[in-house]
């Protein structure tokens, strides 16, 4: 498939680089790794084809759907300030939004503390993807079953996003509306991923189903992040799963289940039960609802016994 020309240009600042959005409005887009963007707007060179699956609508072979391909993309690589990860003074996570998924699956940081994240990324793609893609870019294609997009619902990021007319900061569960929509503006660039200190003893994991091992879109993924007082009661929890609805989907009855409770095999698998109950998948050619609410129940137990390492 061949790309359609555009030109590129190079900020060297996150103000300069809205600025050129502003200026080129609907004709420019954003480039960060450019492993979506630039398959997204590639040409298609058969106009259609049969539906994969039973009940599926006929598709076009363009990948990312994008009705009109962008004449100029503004890059973000000469940024410095969207790139890194800092933790502040009072336990908060930063991440740029330029980070690739190596760096951050590299990151002691972010392996000890947001290790759902890790794990996320860790199974995103391979070490070509993760060496390009970026945090940034991962969240902001809005797919439901993005590998860092549900371990950051999970742990509860917001998300900076930068224009000439301010800054704004959104929870990250409200950012994605749609399949690969966003409440982001066409001006607007998404700048930095913020975690806020968690519970003292809270840790989180995530756990990805897919056809194959690598290179695969999820057919479900699921993180929870969990905490343990010193009584041995759950007195913290939070589970996000993916690719069983048009948004990433908070599990918000499970999680209340879970407080107050001792951890054991019943009480993960009842918030496993549960969880499925809150998830409405659709029937693909990845998998079918049916099967996608039963392995919901399984990788949210599953998460859950990995955080206390009784998997």
């Amino acid at each position: 498939m061949a790309l359609p020309k555009f030109d590129v240009l190079q900020p060297g600042t996150v103000s300069e680089a809205c600025e050129m959005l502003a200026k080129y409005s609907s004709e420019a887009a954003v480039l960060a790794g450019g492993t979506d963007i630039l398959v997204n707007i590639r040409k298609p060179i058969i106009p259609g084809h049969l539906p994969r699956c039973k009940g599926c609508a006929p598709q076009s072979l363009t990948a990312g759907g994008m009705e009109k391909a962008p004449g100029i993309l503004v890059s973000l690589s000469y940024i410095p300030e969207l790139k890194g990860i800092s933790e502040g003074e009072n336990g908060e996570i930063t991440i740029g939004a330029y980070t690739t998924i190596s760096e951050i699956c590299e990151s002691v940081l972010i392996r000890g503390k947001l290790t759902a994240l890790a794990e996320g990324g860790d199974n995103l793609g391979s070490p070509l993807v993760r060496n390009r893609g970026t945090i940034g870019g991962n969240i902001c294609s809005a797919r439901p079953a993005a590998d860092c997009l549900i371990p950051s619902v999970a742990l509860g990021a917001e998300v900076e996003l930068v224009s000439v007319e301010g800054t704004r900061t959104v929870p990250i569960e409200e950012f994605v509306i749609g399949p690969g929509k966003t409440v982001l503006e066409p001006n607007e660039i998404l700048t930095k991923v913020i975690f806020e200190s968690l519970p003292s003893k809270a840790s989180s994991a995530a756990i990805k189903l897919a056809n194959r091992k690598a290179l695969e879109i999820a057919v479900v993924n699921a993180a929870s992040v969990l905490a343990v007082d010193e009584k041995g009661k759950i007195d913290f929890a939070r589970i996000a799963m993916g690719a069983v609805g048009p948004v990433p989907i908070v599990a918000k009855k499970a999680a209340d289940f879970l407080l107050g409770k001792e951890p054991s095999e019943e009480v993960f698998d009842k918030a496993g039960k549960i969880a499925a109950g809150e998830c409405r998948p659709i029937t693909d050619h990845r998998g079918s609802a049916l099967y996608r609410v039963e392995m919901v129940r399984v990788l949210v137990r599953r998460t859950l016994k990995r955080i206390l390492n009784t998997e």
